[in-house]
């Protein structure tokens, strides 16, 4: 992945091909971490897929040689990773090589954000946000507002989102992992809402993160919901609300009339775990009045859902927050084509008011479309 192919020289320098000292995969979201590093300077990387808007976000660490007056754009069109100028260096004369045993990685939680270490300090950050405007990400060695980093200034706040991300993922090796500790408190919160759960799936393949899925049969109606979702943050949240902590974790829930034989419960189940993974899979999130696909039971008319929970008719659940966050249980409405069609033109709002109109219908396959 090195941005430099072939090897440039002109009368006074001679660019050598980057060197990949650390690869690391986000736990969590398809994002590649890459810290290059040629003879003249050191960059860190997130890469995301080809079909993602995350595309490559990257950050400048240190120059290894004097910083240079001015912006180096004729190395930039070659393809050769420029230096950062000399008035945005804490170190114009330029430091030494980074030692590839010494380097590490912590994610953070969302899995779209990670900082670089060398030895345990904190050497540069790329967060969510970075990409956006001339912000590119934070380096500990930059000054001031630079052209390939922003100085990474003591009182940044990202510090202690690090640290506290990194508590978290040495949590999952404890004998009480997160999953084990929530799971109960959700199920409880379940249990008290919807009624006693007849029965508990694990959704996750035996794949990390730990997910399951709560069923509860009643005599008119079938309730399922997502148990686990709500332990990873969802990516991306951050970049369009100011309070994060109330909309980044969800679970998902959907309830339909009928009784379900054993396979239609192993179909919905299916599903509903494709869909759990969706915010992570593609760096996005879930909200209000989000539409996706809906396929189980093959029904000829309400092929979509939409998320909500601000129908009157649904069921809230008493779910305490997790590690300061909200967590919002999401409930899928089945929707035809045509309401779909409605939203994507006129948004989410005049949907939901109608379907609050229709009551208890919501829950039937078999109600007649509403625009």
């Amino acid at each position: 992945m090195s941005f430099i192919k072939n090897l440039f020289s002109n009368k006074t320098e001679v660019f050598q091909e980057a060197e990949i000292l650390l690869e690391q995969n986000s736990p969590s979201c398809p994002i590649t971490a890459i810290v290059e590093q040629d003879n003249r300077v050191v960059y860190f990387y997130l890469w995301g897929p080809e079909n993602s808007n995350f595309g490559v976000k990257c950050s400048w660490v240190r120059n290894l040689k004097d910083a240079p007056d001015k912006q180096e754009k004729a190395l930039m069109e070659k393809g050769i990773s420029p230096m950062q100028t000399k008035q945005y260096c804490k170190f114009p004369e330029g430091q030494e090589k980074l030692e590839a045993d010494k380097l590490s990685i912590i994610w953070l939680e969302e899995g779209d954000a990670a900082a670089l270490l060398s030895d345990g300090e904190i050497l540069a950050i790329i967060p969510s946000w970075a990409g956006q405007g001339d912000f590119l990400g934070y380096a500990r060695d930059a000054k001031g507002h630079g052209d390939f980093a922003w100085e990474l200034s003591d009182s940044n706040q990202m510090y202690d989102r690090i640290t506290k991300a990194q508590e978290f993922w040495n949590a999952w090796d404890l004998d009480i992992d997160p999953f084990n500790s929530q799971q109960p408190l959700l199920l409880d919160a379940y249990d008290k809402a919807f009624g006693k759960q007849d029965k508990y799936y694990a959704i996750d393949g035996n794949e990390w993160p730990p997910k399951g899925l709560y069923l509860r049969q009643g005599t008119s109606k079938t309730v399922f919901a997502t148990v686990g979702l709500s332990l990873l943050p969802m990516p991306a949240v951050e970049m369009y609300t100011d309070n994060r902590f109330e909309t980044n974790r969800i679970e998902l829930g959907i309830i339909l009339d009928s009784a379900f034989t054993d396979k239609d419960i192993q179909e919905m189940g299916e599903w509903i775990s494709g869909q759990s993974s969706l915010p992570w899979d593609n760096i996005t999130f879930l909200g209000e009045g989000h539409t996706i696909n809906f396929n189980p039971f093959n029904s000829t008319k309400f092929d979509y859902v939409i998320r909500t929970n601000k129908l009157n008719v649904l069921p809230q659940s008493e779910i305490e927050d997790y590690r300061h966050s909200k967590i919002n249980l999401l409930w899928m409405v089945p929707i035809s084509e045509k309401e779909r069609q409605h939203v994507i033109d006129n948004g989410s709002a005049d949907i939901i008011a109608r379907l609050n109109q229709i009551g208890e219908h919501v829950f039937s396959l078999n109600r007649n479309e509403i625009i």
